[in-house]
């Protein structure tokens, strides 16, 4: 019996995988769909584009002086990446990454960001933009797959904040597989969404273009670090 239910779940991931992944967005979401270049293939010289938005040569690693307290609090951590993301309007934000912290990083993550301990798969970083620095973290980015375990986070600049929460849905599947995995993630503002990123094969990105330019440039930074995080892990 298990092993029929095994081949009949194989079989319709084969069939959702033949087809191009399209992920089920909020219908409050006024923003186009942005297909992304760049992200397969060699990682020497990588640069990822999508629409008006687009990054310097990703660099696996941090380079230059930064006195901002995320990258004094973590600069020993060994998987990290830094790239420029540009955006409209001439804005531009630099991006330091981290991924799959260790154990003993933990406890300062916990003090810096006020998330529970009970949570250890973190993909975090910070984005410096216009004298302004927003941290980020997403705890359990990839869903775990096959359990319904929750993924979601936030970026933060004071009292201001845009919430980041987990896509699992595709479109035409059934419900019960829409607990398999996530496929991307969603971004609001004070309960509304603003933009989304899809995080499988080339990838997708939507931002709402009535946001400010700061903002939309804060939301792509944040797309594109989802992007490439799978890169980030392996390092």
């Amino acid at each position: 019996m298990k092993q029929n239910i095994f081949i009949a779940l194989i079989t319709t991931l084969g069939l959702f995988a033949c087809k191009p992944a399209e992920i089920t967005l909020s219908p409050e979401l006024n923003a186009e769909a942005m297909s992304v270049k760049g992200r397969n293939g060699l990682q020497i010289g990588q640069i990822i584009r999508y629409g008006e938005y687009r990054t310097d040569k990703v660099r696996r690693g941090w380079t230059g002086s930064y006195d901002v307290p995320f990258f004094l609090r973590f600069q020993g951590a060994k998987e990290k990446m830094s790239f420029t993301q540009f955006g409209p309007d001439g804005k531009l934000a630099q991006v330091a990454c981290i991924s799959k912290f260790q154990s003993k990083e933990l406890p300062i993550v916990q003090d810096f960001f006020g998330i529970p301990l009970e949570y250890q798969n973190f993909f975090a970083g910070n984005i410096s933009i216009a004298t302004m620095n927003w941290d980020f973290i997403i705890h359990n980015p990839n869903g775990d797959f096959l359990r319904e375990k929750a993924s979601a986070g936030f970026v933060q600049n004071g009292s201001n904040r845009i919430d980041i929460q987990a896509i699992r849905g595709l479109k035409g599947q059934p419900d019960w597989m829409k607990k398999l995995t996530v496929f991307g993630h969603e971004f609001m503002i004070n309960g509304k969404v603003v933009g989304a990123v899809l995080t499988v094969n080339r990838g997708k990105v939507w931002i709402d273009e009535t946001l400010d330019a700061n903002t939309r440039t804060v939301i792509a930074a944040l797309a594109t670090g989802l992007l490439l995080r799978t890169d980030v892990e392996g390092v």
